[in-house]
């Protein structure tokens, strides 16, 4: 069942609506709305991408319905992004980033995606970056020598891969920052990691949505971009005479 509207709650507890809004905020939330929105993405069931399909068939009646629901939760995921991404979080994120020796990045199964685009924007500036896969079997050795002076960055929303969590408390242990990106707080991810940050992902679609995800990213790149203006100027001057030079782009 969904979660109790707070007059229904207040009503069984037999306490005033102030009361459950007193609560709500002496727990850390901003009100009732924000603490019924985590809860139920902690009571909400995993549920599987068939049972995901099932559902949307159920709620749409035509392929026009899809690319109106699809769309609308995807401006509704990045709205509520928008308005609760901590920006002290954000910028620690920012300048945690900058300060890495190295940026490992550990982003599995259909999250890969993030990792593809994160180690590809971060390499624009001139970064270090090891996107960490199961690969060929060799990905615990290219941890062997992960340090404090390192970054490792954790995407990952249910059903959480094992081995990002696994991962990430080696890093944590291994006294790296670790930065995590999932759904909740109550993310497995949020176990060892020193600050994370929490992005809906949830679409009327048998997979995940990423596109907030996504933008979170390029967020985090382009102020990474501001923060150091001049370094990284030199840095894609310097690249973008490489690519004209090995003619990696399209010329008609």
């Amino acid at each position: 069942s969904d979660v109790y509207k707070r007059q229904d709650l207040a009503r069984n507890l037999d306490v005033s609506d102030t009361s459950i809004v007193r609560l709500a905020q002496a727990l850390g939330y901003t009100g009732y709305p924000h603490f019924k929105r985590r809860l139920r993405q902690y009571v909400q069931p995993k549920i599987t991408t068939v049972e995901r399909l099932g559902e949307t068939v159920r709620r749409v009646e035509s392929v026009e319905d899809v690319l109106i629901d699809v769309l609308s939760r995807d401006l509704k995921n990045l709205q509520t992004t928008l308005e609760e991404t901590d920006p002290a979080t954000f910028t620690r994120f920012v300048d945690e980033i900058d300060g890495a020796s190295r940026i490992f990045i550990i982003a599995l199964r259909s999250t890969h995606c993030l990792s593809t685009f994160m180690t590809s924007a971060l390499r624009f500036l001139g970064r270090e970056v090891i996107p960490l896969s199961p690969g060929i079997g060799d990905m615990w050795d290219q941890l062997r020598d992960l340090g404090p002076e390192d970054v490792l960055i954790g995407f990952a929303f249910p059903r959480y891969t094992k081995m990002t969590v696994q991962v990430m408390n080696f890093a944590r242990e291994q006294k790296a920052m670790v930065l995590a990106v999932t759904d909740s707080e109550l993310s497995p991810l949020n176990m060892s990691a020193n600050y994370s940050l929490t992005v809906p992902y949830r679409i009327d679609s048998y997979i995940e949505s990423f596109t907030a995800s996504l933008s979170l990213v390029n967020a985090l790149v382009t102020a990474l971009a501001f923060k150091s203006e001049a370094d990284n100027i030199q840095t894609l001057t310097e690249m973008e005479d490489l690519w004209k030079r090995e003619g990696v782009y399209w010329k008609e």
